[in-house]
């Protein structure tokens, strides 16, 4: 609209006629242009944040939700990176490579039609230098997606190390391993800044050739013109208006090249994005899994201790699993009593782990059931599954943020009477007295500004609130002084009238602590007991014990 107002202009001054009518006419197109443009820009901006949003929501949501056997396969940071890195590139092309891409090819044709209209001898001058330049655009485009995931594969890479060192910095730091570190991840920058200099230079193989083609195309046009309007073949305003709408393909034909560009980057994006929204997942509000799946329910010769008052809270009827081509448990059978002590006992890669792993639900049987107080796991579904355990691990992992938000972790709103029921059954009430803000004091990234011991309480706590049927504790006392651990055992005890507990026991102090041990050999049970009983009648048992006291 712009060029053809700005041709009329030029004639209502030739005819000698007033211009203020054409003349505001233009003045008013170019405002209206600037207020459309910004109005448009807000809501598309809008619009990709609100793409943004949806992308790492539907990402976070998924990862955090994947089957543990698929994320241990996987490296964090680079996961992170596909929720931040990938999904800005993705919400960049719905911001700004598809609407380059719609309007540029809405301005192109509208130009061309046009100049077509006006004289298609000088579109024709134009078109041709033009035709040539795009020709070449496209076989540039063919490399830009691939450089593109490549750059991203690298950033990705480069953010898992990251992770990595960051996660063990004092690991680095005590072993000198600044220097290591820092040169690998400068290898890993350099490979991405290598990735990132060939996308660009594909790019500006582009980007020039489209603009010098617009540019030389106007100057031989204007030459051709000049000639035709001296010969009195064209007319002046036809001329100006010509120029104009050839200088204006310059914002057409660059915003379909840059939006082609994003586009190729955003498609390397969305199939790392795709990749992930693909991997398994578990559905934590799944249906019933049905007996079919649940294995074969054969009860071999189990070790089950009955209760009077009903079902076990834990029952392992006949368990076979297996981690790929690795069998781990062979007919495992044992049960925990309401408000038993069970210890499991074995050497490393016993099935120790598995056993909390099945009983987690992150995992289910390839045989076998297993029941919490007297109903199968497929009759669960995991959520409810899972409110009826707690898992204690070795490490006690606690959350950046405060005391509180730690402890109320599963249940925020928690009431002030159950959270000091917890405090106290953990032992906790003289640590919350000694923080200088209580129970809103901050813990640190992974309980850091904790003591080992302190850690553990707190954990125990977290799971408490929950009431559990089950409680499993992987070696609570591992990392605890003697005087410590000794604390911890007394709080442990005083959680067993509170639930039934499965430990996996390595110290001594622990595996007494139990009233019945089982021990695990190349996954199957080959004892059970009291443990004075089992040194008194199993020389592996005993072999074992000792080497660990």
């Amino acid at each position: 609209m712009q060029p053809l107002l700005a041709g009329q202009v030029i004639r209502d001054a030739g005819a000698g006629k007033t211009i203020a009518w054409s003349l505001a006419a233009l003045v008013g197109a170019y405002l209206l242009h600037a207020v459309t443009d910004t109005g448009g820009l807000y809501i598309l901006e809008r619009s990709s944040e609100s793409v943004l949003l949806s992308v790492r929501n539907r990402l976070a949501g998924h990862l955090l939700r994947l089957r543990i056997p698929t994320l241990e396969s996987l490296r964090v940071g680079d996961l992170i990176s596909r929720v931040t890195l990938d999904s800005t590139v993705v919400r960049n092309a719905v911001g700004s490579s598809l609407v380059q891409i719609l309007t540029g090819t809405i301005t192109l044709v509208g130009t061309v039609s046009v100049m077509i209209y006006l004289d298609w001898v000088l579109f024709s001058i134009v078109f041709v230098t033009i035709a040539i330049a795009a020709s070449a655009m496209l076989l540039v485009m063919v490399r830009i997606e691939t450089a593109s995931t490549r750059l991203q594969e690298s950033v990705g890479a480069l953010s898992a190390d990251i992770e990595r060192a960051l996660t063990a910095v004092r690991t680095v730091k005590v072993n000198n391993a600044e220097d290591r570190e820092h040169e690998h991840l400068a290898e890993l920058a350099g490979a991405a800044f290598t990735a990132g200099v060939r996308a660009a230079r594909l790019k500006a193989l582009g980007n020039p050739a489209m603009h010098l083609a617009v540019t030389g195309s106007f100057v031989v046009s204007l030459l051709v013109g000049g000639v035709r309007v001296a010969n009195h073949q064209m007319e002046l305003s036809s001329l100006v208006t010509m120029m104009l709408l050839a200088m204006n393909l310059l914002i057409p034909v660059g915003d379909l090249f840059n939006g082609s560009v994003g586009l190729q980057q955003a498609l390397g994006a969305l199939s790392r994005i795709q990749a992930t929204l693909a991997l398994p997942a578990e559905d934590v509000d799944d249906a019933l899994e049905g007996r079919a799946e649940a294995g074969t329910k054969s009860a071999g010769t189990t070790i089950i201790k009955a209760t009077e008052n009903g079902h076990p809270a834990l029952e392992f009827r006949n368990v076979h699993f297996s981690y790929d081509e690795r069998t781990i448990l062979k007919g495992v059978n044992f049960s925990v009593p309401q408000n038993g002590h069970i210890a499991l006992v074995g050497q490393s890669g016993a099935g120790k782990s598995t056993v909390f792993s099945l009983v987690s639900r992150f995992y289910n049987p390839d045989n076998g059931d297993i029941l919490l107080r007297g109903r199968s796991y497929a009759d669960h579904t995991r959520r409810a599954w899972r409110s009826d355990i707690s898992l204690l691990e070795q490490n006690a992992p606690l959350l950046f943020g405060s005391l509180r938000d730690n402890l109320t972790y599963r249940q925020p709103e928690l009431g002030d009477d159950d959270l000091q029921r917890a405090i106290e059954l953990a032992g906790l009430t003289d640590l919350v007295a000694r923080l200088p803000r209580g129970l809103d004091t901050p813990v640190g990234e992974h309980g850091i500004l904790l003591s080992g011991g302190e850690r553990q309480r707190v954990a125990l706590a977290r799971a408490l609130i929950r009431r559990p049927v089950l409680m499993m504790l992987d070696e609570p006392t591992a990392m605890l002084d003697a005087e410590t651990e000794q604390a911890l055992h007394v709080t442990i005890q005083t959680v067993r009238k509170e639930c039934a507990l499965l430990v996996i026991a390595h110290r001594l102090s622990t595996i007494r602590e139990a009233e019945t041990v089982i021990f695990l050999k190349d996954g199957r049970i080959i004892d059970s007991g009291p443990h004075d009983e089992l040194i008194a009648r199993n020389a592996n048992y005993q072999q074992l014990v000792g080497a660990k006291g």
